[in-house]
């Protein structure tokens, strides 16, 4: 497995990651995109521990202790599935929470 560091602190909260993911995959594609990063976290993750972060462009998958995200942003701490969505070239991200 391979590590990268990610300084979020030199990156923007934003709300819109989940519609440029949809317009860049289409509607199916973006929900099946957070199926699998949820599944990436159940089967390699530890919850409280980890979450899944997505990329903007490749569609790629990886996990993020969630301990560097609270250091660096305002967490927001409630309960369920978290998804981090990443833009690295304009410096965006946005959490996703599952919604029920």
């Amino acid at each position: 497995m391979k590590n990268i560091l990610i300084e979020l602190s030199d990156f923007s909260s934003v709300n819109n990651l989940w519609s440029e993911l949809i317009e860049s995959f289409g509607f199916e594609k973006a929900k099946k995109l957070i199926s699998q990063a949820n599944d990436l976290q159940k089967m390699n993750g530890i919850d409280n521990i980890t979450m899944p972060i997505i990329f903007i462009g490749t569609g790629g998958l990886a996990l993020i202790a969630i301990n560097l995200v609270e250091k660096k942003i305002a967490f927001e701490h409630r309960k369920g599935k978290k998804v981090l969505i990443f833009n690295p070239k304009r410096k965006t991200f946005q959490i996703l929470y599952e919604t029920k």
